[in-house]
């Protein structure tokens, strides 16, 4: 209960803390159009949450991004698989490619061929996968010498070292890579989406404040952006460690 309660605590004095530098900025600032108050931030906020268009733009903008995180998640995962049996000459160039390439510029490129709505997705897939085949790949290699030696002596079948040695060994890179990857997947999808402008996402919404300089409400965007941000990774981080007990207990 200490530990709950100095926890919280802690969680206060911080939000606490940068509330403050937020109304303090705004108020040296004073001026709406450029730095708007907390509290106006939070009462746009409120209007917004009593609209329909907010929840359906946030609604389409997860699942927009989620599509995106689970294809790259799995190409990733199976591409990282090709590598580790011998493909790796062929695959880790692409990879290097993606990695290096600017998301705007593939954003930009993929508005010439491909719909605007899929965009996101494209988006979020490409940040994803190199951040997931990358950690796979190293945790397909963290096999200790000595287990994979005691797999050749007992003459274990390729199942059985799938499940004993590879799983155990690869998980923990596998959940570092997703936690890593669901935070720039979501950056790399709402900002897909203020470049191509679906017709329902947030992305659209907060370059309509933009255009119309609506700061009070791209204060709440972005701060609805940020919340939503903690919510996955806090519910995937969950998740994996469920899965990487079920598979301890395995």
């Amino acid at each position: 209960m200490k530990k709950t309660t100095k926890k919280a605590i802690k969680i206060a004095v911080c939000v606490i803390f940068w509330v403050g530098l937020w109304q303090i900025l705004s108020l040296i600032v004073n001026s709406g159009v450029i730095v708007p108050s907390p509290l106006d931030t939070l009462k746009k906020l409120w209007e917004l949450l009593g609209t329909g268009k907010f929840y359906a733009a946030c609604g389409l903008s997860l699942l927009r991004v989620f599509m995106g995180f689970i294809i790259g998640t799995v190409l990733g995962t199976l591409l990282a698989v090709l590598s580790h049996i011998g493909a790796e000459f062929i695959i880790s160039p692409a990879i290097s490619v993606i990695k290096a390439t600017p998301v705007a510029s593939i954003i930009i490129v993929m508005l010439f061929f491909i719909k605007r709505d899929i965009v996101p997705v494209t988006a979020t897939l490409l940040i994803a996968l190199p951040i997931i085949y990358t950690n796979v790949l190293r945790g397909f290699s963290s096999v200790p010498r000595d287990m994979a030696e005691v797999a050749d002596v007992f003459s274990l079948s390729r199942g059985k070292r799938v499940k004993y040695l590879l799983i155990p060994s690869t998980l923990p890179y596998f959940s570092a890579g997703v936690k890593s990857a669901v935070g720039l997947s979501w950056k790399a999808g709402i900002a897909a989406e203020v470049l191509c402008t679906p017709k329902v996402s947030l992305g659209t919404m907060l370059y309509d404040t933009k255009t119309y300089l609506l700061s009070d409400e791209m204060f709440a965007l972005t701060l609805t952006v940020i919340v939503l941000s903690v919510i996955i990774e806090k519910l995937l981080a969950v998740g994996i460690s469920k899965l990487a007990g079920g598979g301890k207990n395995a």
